[in-house]
């Protein structure tokens, strides 16, 4: 009998990769037999490679595997207008294909990480949504994962356990994963009234790691479709980012808020030579410039002295915000010990193995 670890979540970008990279990890170092399932996968575009980033990356990484893509991500839904794409009438179809691709690989295995949806409301409609499938592969324990650093992810887990009551599902346990530090004493809190008296148990608390859950100024290039003017800086684009600012006042206005945060992107016209320059001196990743408008000479100079990336956005600075509050950061490959040293610190190994 295989035991599964089906990572869902009420929240998008939730953290489940990067616990999968984690399970994966573990069980690997445990020398437990396991596999790495992901039902649905969800490729960048309509138009492109239909392979998952986060399943490719896993496969590229810790979990090396004979079965073909196919097997590991058996259907591929962009997320781009899914809803056009997608109908009730491919529902049989696709938890079909699911199912097989799920036999097939955990015929002589003891574990199964699975990693669930963007959230336990995706595709809902069209009936091949977490718990569908979870229903198709005979599983009736999921593992919600909570992001929440406030008290209304204890409401955000209520509503998901009524639901899947209703369902006739039930959770094998709350993981609480990228907590704000101040945040993990309350959780403890509100543990045994709340949580522990309904007999589910806490499988972990992971405070947020600025480290592993900022994205790197590559990450965000590529978000925006940026250009890196200045080559010479090319080693900055693995810089983390821990903030955004954007200039839009004047130089000694900003300065403020520079001093006040490290590692930020610094987001303002290629045309304010005052404000960039004063960024420069400060403790930022990148200057990230909007309009596609090329800076003066003196800032690339200055930017290249510091091996601080300048990325062109061809986009003016509303949109450029509003393409970086939708990435997803990723977990890298240098990475991976950390992840590692995160996932045996903070989850309770005895409930789960």
């Amino acid at each position: 009998m295989v035991k599964t670890f089906y990572l869902c979540s009420l929240e998008e970008i939730a953290g489940k990769s990067f616990l999968s990279i984690g399970f994966i990890q573990k069980l690997k170092k445990e020398g437990k037999k396991f596999v790495y399932f992901k039902p649905i996968g969800i490729p960048k575009s309509a138009f492109t490679n239909k392979a998952d980033p986060d399943v490719g990356f896993i496969l590229n990484t810790v979990y090396k595997t004979d079965y073909p893509y196919d097997f590991i991500s058996p259907v591929s839904i962009p997320d781009v207008y899914y809803v056009d794409l997608i109908d009730a009438n491919k529902k049989e179809e696709f938890l079909q294909k699911i199912k097989n691709a799920y036999e097939k690989i955990t015929k002589d295995v003891d574990y199964a990480i699975i990693e669930g949806n963007p959230s336990i409301r995706k595709f809902v409609r069209v009936g091949i949504d977490d718990v569908s499938i979870a229903q198709t592969l005979g599983i009736n324990e999921l593992i919600y994962v909570s992001t929440e650093s406030s008290d209304r992810g204890i409401d955000n887990f209520f509503f998901t356990k009524n639901y899947f009551e209703f369902r006739n599902i039930k959770i094998m346990g709350i993981l609480f994963n990228k907590i704000d530090y101040e945040y993990i004493t309350r959780i403890k809190e509100l543990t045994e009234d709340h949580i522990s008296r309904y007999n589910i148990p806490i499988l972990g608390i992971i405070e947020k790691s600025v480290e592993l859950f900022s994205p790197r100024v590559n990450e965000i290039k590529e978000q925006i479709g940026g250009e890196l003017i200045n080559e010479q800086a090319v080693a900055g684009l693995s810089n983390i980012v821990e903030t955004y600012l954007i200039g839009a006042m004047n130089a000694q206005a900003a300065l403020k808020y520079l001093r006040q945060v490290k590692r930020a992107a610094v987001i303002t016209g290629g045309d304010r030579t005052d404000l960039a320059m004063a960024a420069l001196d400060q403790e930022v990743s990148t200057l990230i410039l909007t309009g596609f408008i090329q800076p003066d000479m003196g800032v690339i100079t200055a930017a290249n002295e510091k091996g601080i990336p300048i990325i062109l956005s061809p986009s003016d600075t509303y949109t450029t915000m509003r393409n970086l509050e939708r990435i997803r950061p990723g977990i890298q490959e240098d990475e991976m010990e950390k992840v590692l040293n995160l996932i045996e610190k903070d989850i309770n190994w005895d409930l789960l193995l």
